[in-house]
């Protein structure tokens, strides 16, 4: 693995420099280690490493939206997340943010560098510790694109009316339909959503973001 040429940024000095020291003895190349995002975006663009080690707390310029803007101008950069920050919505923000990798920083030698070997061949890798918690996040969303996917057109001009507050009245003048066909959708939305009344289901609409 000469030949892969990693970048570090890192905000605390001394890790960048004992990760660039590990990773020069296990062969790897280490073209720079920085501590702000603005200069980690820099050196992608300019030394155009094939794999870069980041940090989200960076000096500046946070480790996402650094991520953000290398991938903007590089679509096809390596980039692999090694922070102290895991929670379920910080590994989201990454990868949306286009990163190929997600690891803790309390993994041993071994992991970082099978990890490092994973993504500079293309793959993407997820630490054991972050890949649950987010299949978990995923399986939330899904269930939500479901919610609002069995709800028809129809159904979700009801929903939206009934998040404005309107009575069965209102909404069926509104949509031009009649009162008793509102409540008919009303009584499927309920069924579908899993409540029983027109609060719940306002409630549990903009929970979802299936309305705002």
């Amino acid at each position: 693995m000469s030949s892969v040429r990693i970048a570090i940024a890192e905000d605390h000095l001394v890790v960048a420099e004992a990760l660039a020291s590990m990773l020069d003895q296990d062969g790897f190349e280490v073209v720079g280690a920085v501590q702000s995002g603005e200069e980690i975006v820099d050196l992608a663009n300019t030394k155009d490493p094939d794999v870069i080690l980041m940090d989200l707390n960076l000096e500046g310029m946070d480790g996402v939206e650094a991520t953000r803007q290398i991938v903007a101008h590089n679509p096809r950069a390596k980039i692999l997340v090694l922070s102290m920050h895991d929670s379920q919505e910080t590994v989201t923000q990454a990868i949306a943010a286009g990163v190929s990798g997600f690891l803790p920083k309390s993994i041993d030698h071994a992991e970082l560098i099978t990890a490092v070997k994973a993504v500079a061949s293309g793959a993407g890798f997820l630490h054991p510790k972050i890949t649950r918690p987010l299949l978990e996040r995923v399986g939330n969303l899904a269930n939500e694109a479901m919610d609002r996917d069995r709800l028809t057109e129809r159904e979700m001009s009801v929903l939206e009316e009934l998040a404005e507050g309107k009575s069965s009245r209102a909404i069926a003048e509104g949509l031009h339909i009649a009162e008793e066909t509102v409540k008919t959708h009303l009584a499927r939305i309920y069924r579908k959503l899993g409540v029983s009344d027109r609060v719940q289901a306002v409630a549990l609409a903009i929970r979802k973001g299936l309305v705002k």
